[in-house]
């Protein structure tokens, strides 16, 4: 009973992050409201461009989810990037059990590491795994704010660091909603700390993010091998 509660609580996490990227790629911007606060002398589309210039991070992600249902699940995620590929571990622990996914996406497709056949496996599943952390990305939060006149945010201090945050709502399934809030550094124009809360159908969940160890430096071919 144990393994099949981390099972669909690990399920739940890449397909509901599949179906709000899925979303968000077949919502209006019209459809998405943003709250705003007092103003930041730069501009967030500008602190997003530096974001987008990027070539070459790797960071981690401490995540802490919390369901109802299922009481709390914390996870713990190692992203690697370098235009065009990405890889992504994720290691959750629930009621004392460690699982692992990990995922690595190049551009002739996506795979996932199989355990059972000690090999990387390439998946058509791709809204399901892909799609991972894409609402918090730069690229997709500049795309909600094009066209927008909005220029006015609130900032804070994270260890030292100046963010801007922006906050908005993405339609789910129905008339469900999906609030996001996040920290955007100002000097990368990557976050700091997100907080999504969400409702859909029968799942109710909150997800608290906060990355850290940032690097920009160039990343091995190795690390997104497959064979």
């Amino acid at each position: 009973m144990i393994i099949g509660i981390v099972g669909i609580l690990v399920a739940t996490i890449v397909i509901i992050v599949g179906v709000s990227a899925y979303t968000q790629q077949n919502s209006s911007v019209d459809e998405t409201e943003i709250t705003t606060t007092p103003p930041t002398t730069e501009s967030l589309q500008s602190i997003l461009e530096k974001g987008e210039a990027i070539e070459s991070l790797s960071y981690d992600i401490a995540l802490t989810i919390t369901m109802p249902q299922y009481g709390t699940q914390t996870a713990t995620m190692n992203i690697w990037q370098e235009k065009p590929y990405f890889k992504e571990q994720i290691i959750s622990t629930t009621m004392g059990i460690t699982n692992t996914i990990i995922i690595i996406q190049r551009p002739e497709g996506t795979y996932v590491y199989d355990a059972a056949q000690g090999k990387y496996v390439l998946t058509t599943e791709v809204s399901s795994y892909v799609t991972s952390l894409q609402y918090l990305d730069s690229k997709m939060l500049k795309d909600l704010l094009n066209n927008q006149s909005i220029t006015d945010f609130e900032t804070d201090i994270i260890d030292g660091k100046k963010a801007t945050i922006i906050e908005y709502t993405l339609p789910l399934v129905g008339e469900n909603l999906m609030t996001i809030q996040v920290w955007i550094w100002n000097e990368k124009g990557v976050p700091l700390k997100a907080y999504i809360d969400m409702t859909m159908e029968d799942i109710s969940m909150t997800m608290d993010f906060v990355f850290s160890n940032y690097s920009f430096a160039d990343i091995p071919d190795s690390t997104f091998n497959v064979t």
